[in-house]
């Protein structure tokens, strides 16, 4: 009986033990996220990465995570266009930059991650923290945004031949969900997916 017993419990302490690693393995381990690049004033991790990716169509989306017409833009972008076309001939860039709500670097961080899922990062996408705007600073005086603003939820689309030298490239097309800028240009998912089908077929894709 006694020797009955002690089998028992040894096979509930397996059991449990079994279930203990099924759950944790089930878990997301959120506190293990690896930080996304963090832009200096060059943005030079950005650059590198885009005359890396020279030969590619790329795109560039600038966004605050903690903004929901931002977080529906990165959607329309993960739907119009990483969904949509498999070629290893596309390259997006998420920066996240915190221009709606002020976020110091860790929390922008963690919001990053939070919402990273609308366009998820893998082989094709890649997502940097941008805390203190540059990219936005940049694109705002290129794109003339009113008043000197940085440019933040805008849809930047750049040929495959577009290289970025000691200023950041024009983009080939661009949409944007801001006030004050061409309505014409305002973020329409399928036309931005046309206009990303047409850079494609320029380099047979």
């Amino acid at each position: 009986m006694q020797i009955q017993r002690r089998k028992w419990h040894r096979r509930a302490a397996a059991f449990a033990m079994a279930a203990v690693v099924l759950l944790a393995g089930s878990v997301p381990a959120v506190s293990q996220d690896k930080p996304y690049p963090e832009l200096d004033q060059q943005l030079t991790a950005l650059r590198n990465q885009f005359n890396a990716d020279t030969g590619k169509v790329r795109v560039l989306f600038i966004g605050d995570p903690t903004c929901p017409p931002c977080r529906h833009g990165a959607s329309v972008i993960q739907q119009n266009v990483v969904s949509k076309f498999s070629s290893d001939k596309l390259a997006v860039y998420v920066v996240w930059v915190p221009l709606l709500n002020l976020q110091d670097p860790a929390t922008l961080q963690r919001h990053a991650h939070q919402y990273a899922n609308l366009i998820p990062p893998g082989p094709r996408v890649t997502h940097y923290s941008d805390p203190e705007a540059y990219s936005g600073k940049r694109y705002g005086s290129i794109l003339r945004v009113p008043y000197g603003s940085p440019a933040w939820d805008i849809y930047l689309a750049f040929s495959a031949d577009a290289r970025w030298g000691d200023a950041a490239p024009i983009p080939t097309y661009w949409e944007h969900q801001l006030g004050g800028l061409h309505s014409t240009r305002y973020l329409d998912g399928p036309r931005f997916e046309e206009e990303i089908r047409k850079l494609l077929g320029k380099i047979g894709q």
